[in-house]
């Protein structure tokens, strides 16, 4: 199989590279002429409400980076975005992707903010109450597309939802057949090491605290088509949630990854853990997992995974640690 790079990115970067040096998020460069611009499609969003759009949107607003990254992969550039976290962006737009305004607090869109930017698409998250949406559908089109509730875990799905607002569905297909024959490839190359490995996907958001994943979330959608058997532990303590996570205290590490062979943990697009992880790396309870004992714990990017450009760095890393134990 020929090797990825450590920094391979989805297939939309060179499109990215494109679209930050050129007008607001334009999809090829082009200005539109007035009678492109005056046409509008009507699209059926998350919540399945009707929304009225551009043909072609020019000055597209996100309201969270779960929207952000999947309309830099589809090609286009935001002119204004939800906040983010550093180290989440890809290093080779990082530069580019920053200077955007971000217009939220938090996850609470400001108004006024984005309303100076003169919008014609905003991309919002379907958590904002009733009375906020009003607000935001008084600037421009708003269409919601899914982060929290049973498709939290689609993460495909909702860069499905952003390409039809943005009316490029069909740049998604070559995005989802790159992608999964990658994971393919992966999986033929790597048989033999990942034939009866059982992981574990952890990461800590809060002092004292592990976040555990059973395998019904973005990472298992990831990992899973590779062959790996996940954690019966991680799926037993998430088998009752209303989603497939859950927050526990440190004291409970063992009984919940202890059965893994390979921990892969959260980290940003650098491999870099948060220092809420590194704590817990400190613990004498994660020195103890089996995993850790024998070496096999690995950054592994987002597990909150935004678009195919986390997912192809996930990728690379799982790459990187199957090189490791065939070499071991």
């Amino acid at each position: 199989m020929k090797s990825s790079s450590p920094t391979l990115l989805a297939a939309g970067v060179t499109a990215l590279a494109l679209a930050l040096g050129g007008c607001a998020s334009s999809s090829d460069g082009e200005g539109t002429g007035a009678q492109e611009q005056e046409e509008t499609r009507t699209v059926t969003d998350a919540t399945d409400t009707e929304v009225e759009v551009p043909a072609v949107p020019e000055r597209v607003v996100t309201l969270h980076y779960a929207a952000t990254q999947p309309v830099l992969d589809l090609g286009f550039t935001p002119v204004g975005q939800g906040v983010f976290e550093e180290g989440i962006i890809p290093e080779e737009i990082a530069d580019e992707v920053e200077q955007v305004p971000v217009v939220t607090d938090m996850v609470e869109p400001d108004l006024e903010a984005i309303a100076e930017l003169e919008p014609d698409l905003i991309l919002a998250p379907n958590i904002y109450e009733e009375e906020v949406a009003e607000q935001l559908r008084a600037v421009a089109p708003v269409y919601t597309f899914t982060l929290r509730g049973g498709d939290r875990a689609r993460w495909e799905q909702r860069t499905e939802e952003i390409a039809d607002a943005l009316g490029v569905p069909d740049r998604v297909e070559g995005l989802a057949e790159e992608f999964e024959a990658r994971q393919q490839e992966i999986a033929e190359e790597y048989a033999d090491e990942i034939e009866g490995t059982t992981v574990g996907v952890i990461g800590s958001y809060e002092e004292n605290s592990v976040y555990v994943w059973g395998e019904d979330n973005m990472t298992g959608t990831l990992l899973l088509p590779l062959g790996f058997t996940w954690s019966e532990q991680e799926n037993e303590i998430v088998a009752d949630e209303d989603e497939p996570e859950a927050v526990l205290s440190n004291e409970k590490l063992t009984s919940a990854v202890g059965d893994a062979d390979v921990l892969f943990l959260d980290s940003n697009l650098r491999g870099e853990i948060n220092p809420f992880m590194e704590d817990l790396q400190a613990t004498a309870l994660y020195e103890e997992l089996p995993a850790v004992r024998d070496g096999r714990a690995y950054p592994a990017g987002k597990n909150t995974v935004a678009g195919y450009t986390d997912a192809h760095y996930t990728l690379d890393r799982v790459e990187e640690a199957l090189r490791d134990m065939r070499e071991e």
